[in-house]
C-alpha cells in the first residue's frame, strides 16, 4: 500500500465517531491511568469490555490512548483510557467526579471478577429502592469509582 493510501486510511480513522450525524450523542468519557496495560486488562478481561481501536500515540500531547466499550465507537458510551508519558504518581479526582455506570446481568459475578482484578469494593450489592435493581460500587486500579447496576431481574 502506498504512503498516500496509508495516509488516507489514517485520515478516515480520525472520523471514527461519524461523519454525517444530524444530532448530538454521548461518545465517551476519559480517564487517566498510571499503568496502561493493567488498565486494559482490568476493563477488558475483568469487566468484559472490548478494545474499540488499536492503542495510539499522540506525540503532541505526549500520551498513549485507546477506547474500550461494550458495543462500538459508532454506538458511543465508551471509556477512553489515557496514559501520560511524563506523569508519575497518583491522579487526583477532585470532588466533581462521581462515577461511571455499567449495567450487568450478574452483579455478584461481575463484582467478584473485578475484585480478582484488583478492584476495591466501595458498596456491596444492595437494593436502594424497594423493587428496584441492585447496585454496587467499586474503585478501579486508579481509584475511579464504577457503579454496577443489575440489568436482569432475578425474581
Amino acid at each position: 500500500m502506498s504512503a498516500e493510501a496509508n495516509s488516507d486510511t489514517f485520515r478516515e480513522e480520525l472520523w471514527m465517531w461519524g461523519q454525517d450525524d444530524d444530532k448530538p450523542r454521548f461518545l465517551h468519557t476519559m480517564i487517566r491511568v498510571k499503568d496502561f496495560d493493567a488498565a486494559l486488562d482490568f476493563y477488558i478481561d475483568g469487566l468484559g469490555m472490548k478494545l474499540m481501536c488499536k492503542p495510539f500515540d499522540v506525540p503532541a500531547r505526549r500520551v498513549t490512548a485507546t477506547f474500550v466499550g461494550f458495543d462500538s465507537l459508532e454506538a458511543g458510551g465508551c471509556v477512553e483510557i489515557v496514559h501520560l508519558w511524563d506523569h508519575e504518581g497518583d491522579f487526583t479526582h477532585g470532588d466533581g467526579y462521581g462515577h461511571f455506570s455499567v449495567g450487568t446481568p450478574d452483579i455478584e459475578g461481575t463484582l467478584a471478577r473485578m475484585v480478582a482484578k484488583g478492584a476495591e469494593v466501595v458498596v456491596e450489592p444492595t437494593v436502594l429502592i424497594e423493587g428496584g435493581p441492585a447496585v454496587a460500587f467499586f474503585k478501579d486500579l486508579d481509584g475511579y469509582q464504577v457503579e454496577l447496576i443489575q440489568t436482569k431481574r432475578t425474581q
